[in-house]
């Protein structure tokens, strides 16, 4: 007897990579391609549907120089801050440590932030040390995400 072993027939690329002999199934090929297309689809649904406003939120505050979060729910598409008070007011969005994601609104001055979706879900704000401002905050509410 000899110690030859038959080597079954492997088809390979022209790069020399083996071709797996075990194939999927078209149909389930497809249903994979067509559930990860609809699933796609829904998140670009809900992104769209985040952009249409459900309401508007008025608030009025007292700033201090000891930053105040206002935690937004449902989250926010834009909102418009004026500032009524004495001292200049530091806003933020989201992120207290974020500085590109800040404006300084002096006194009388407004401030806008639109971020097209619903993704507001905390201002911050805060004055110069040792003063005082009163605001008022008009927020567009959005679905969230």
């Amino acid at each position: 007897m000899s110690d030859i072993v038959p080597v079954p027939n492997v088809e390979v690329t022209e790069n020399g990579v083996p071709i797996p002999q075990e194939r999927l199934d078209p149909a389930v090929a497809a249903f994979i391609m067509q559930s990860v297309t609809t699933a796609n689809l829904v998140k670009l649904r809900k992104l769209e549907e985040s952009k249409v406003p459900i309401g508007t939120k008025p608030i009025k505050r007292t700033v201090t120089d000891s930053v105040m979060e206002i935690r937004l729910s449902p989250p926010w598409i834009s909102f418009s801050l004026i500032n009524d008070g004495a001292g200049a007011v530091t806003v933020w969005t989201n992120n207290e440590g974020d500085p590109l994601q800040e404006g300084m609104v002096a006194s009388g001055e407004s401030y806008s932030c639109d971020m097209r979706y619903a993704v507001i879900k905390s201002v911050y704000l805060k004055t110069v040390s040792g003063t005082s401002a009163t605001v008022r905050i008009f927020g567009k509410e959005g679905k969230p995400l």
